[in-house]
């Protein structure tokens, strides 16, 4: 047996903005984590909370170390806690909606101690929820079925469940006027959050799902055994119905990549835990929602940059990584439970601006400078496109056109473009540290990505962290 004291001292760090009991209960949990006690330091790093999660915590917890902000920083807010890292060999960030099982430690440290150059090691990340899966069909004129449903609410035994439902094989979500909605196809999956100790007692979930009609079609949910329904474009319905289907674990990151646009992909997001990931592979990014990070790796390569304040910050950092060589492994012995995008709701106006404004800066720190311009100058264009589907619909359905979309992504690439001068200036500092090619950068930033795409179902090309 190896004695207590030859162990690593792991630095686990959570970060709380008016978290409430998500933060309470993701701590309590870090607290049964199984590793010697005087090798472990929990930090609780609090951007400014005005909620009295911060004293809970502090009641609660006296062993936790906290640390204040003063002001919300987003989550490079970490980084108060990541920097002095005297005798520290590891940090392990897990974040505010996050609940790791009692052995989710060990092998993350056991998989580092496997190779010095291993910087970071991600867990198996599972959505928090059970799900029940509701299969949708939809078929138009001509089998023209592309964004002809949305949907926009989801219900389980009076509850609303819909910022914790999702839809595999869909077009992601998204806002407009009326609110957060989710792109429907034909052969989508929606996926239904479910109380387990309710399903035990009767048997069943009484669900009903709200769809809005882009265009005329006939929607099936649930198969043969469920419901067919003929609408008209601009409908709008509620199905109610009983499901009785088993209960499954969701993967939400197994490790995360980068496509050649600079896009963000989550390995495995949405998909069925069936154990296909449960192998140690690199992959080319990682997910700051559960991650071990080598102290050495951080004196290397610096902190979160904090600029970017929400999304992209843990891929910058995994891309500076990744340029002073350093390699980044999935170890699945390891598993964390996340409630996907808690703290900033997926689809909602101030995930999606960071999400675009961030990378664009992204490219423009680490991108070749054709695909910097080629990036800054296709995102108007694309916005174009946005505003012409909107005007087109508006005038179909005879009414004003709903530009939200469109404004929102106006408002990102003039942010990105305002930080433009900084974020050159930056860039240089990059280079000169990078010593590998950015052909080679390119091919390590993909790793993960071809199996991740067997039989993948769509994963937004969104991080996940917050």
């Amino acid at each position: 047996m190896v004695p207590a004291s030859s162990l690593p001292l792991v630095r686990v760090v959570l970060l709380d903005y008016n978290g409430g009991h998500t933060i309470v209960d993701a701590i309590e949990a870090v607290t049964k984590t199984q590793w010697p006690a005087d090798r472990l330091e929990i930090v609780c790093v609090d951007n400014g909370s005005t909620d009295g999660s911060l004293e809970e915590i502090e009641r609660r917890f006296p062993s936790v170390v906290t640390m204040r902000n003063g002001r919300n920083l987003g989550f490079p807010g970490n980084n108060v806690a990541m920097r002095e890292l005297d005798d520290v060999d590891f940090v392990a960030l897990v974040n505010s909606d996050a609940l790791v099982e009692p052995n989710w430690l060990a092998p993350l440290v056991g998989r580092a101690d496997t190779d010095k150059g291993i910087g970071a090691v991600c867990p198996k990340i599972l959505l928090a929820d059970r799900f029940i899966e509701l299969s949708v069909s939809i078929k138009g004129g001509e089998d023209q079925t592309s964004n002809a449903v949305v949907l926009r609410g989801v219900s389980v035994n009076g509850r609303d469940v819909f910022s914790r439902t999702h839809v595999a094989n869909g077009g992601g979500r998204s806002a407009g006027r009326d609110g957060i909605f989710e792109w429907l196809s034909d052969s989508s999956v929606i996926r239904i959050p479910v109380d387990l100790d309710e399903m035990t007692a009767t048997g069943a979930a009484d669900v009903v799902i709200d769809l809005a009609a882009i265009e005329s079609c006939v929607v099936s949910l649930d198969g043969r055994k469920g419901i067919e329904r003929a609408v008209a474009a601009g409908d709008r319905l509620s199905l109610p119905m009983s499901l009785y289907h088993e209960p499954v674990d969701v993967v939400n990151n197994v490790g995360s990549w980068l496509d050649e646009m600079w896009i963000g992909h989550e390995r495995g997001l949405y998909q069925v835990d069936r154990g296909q990931y449960d192998y140690a592979v690199d992959v080319g990014t990682w997910c700051g929602a559960a991650v071990l990070l080598r102290a050495s790796f951080l004196a290397d390569v610096g902190v979160f940059e904090e600029s970017f304040f929400l999304y992209y910050e843990d891929t910058d950092l995994a891309v500076r990584g990744r340029g002073r060589g350093w390699r980044f492994v999935l170890e699945p012995a390891s598993v964390v439970r996340h409630i996907h995008s808690a703290s900033t709701i997926e689809g909602s106006a101030v995930a999606a601006h960071h999400i675009e404004r961030n990378r664009l800066l992204l490219v423009a720190r680490h991108g070749s400078l054709s695909e910097v311009i080629r990036e800054f100058v296709r995102f108007p264009l694309s916005t174009v496109g946005y505003a012409r589907v909107a005007i087109t619909r508006a005038v179909q359905f005879r009414r004003s056109p709903d530009l939200v979309i469109v404004g929102r992504r106006i408002r990102s690439w003039f942010a990105a473009l305002k930080m433009l001068p900084a974020t050159l200036a930056a860039r240089r500092v990059l280079e000169a540290r990078r010593y590998v090619s950015r052909n080679e950068l390119r091919i390590q930033l993909a790793l993960g990505s071809s199996d991740s795409a067997s039989g993948a179902e769509n994963d937004g090309g969104l991080q996940s962290e917050s």
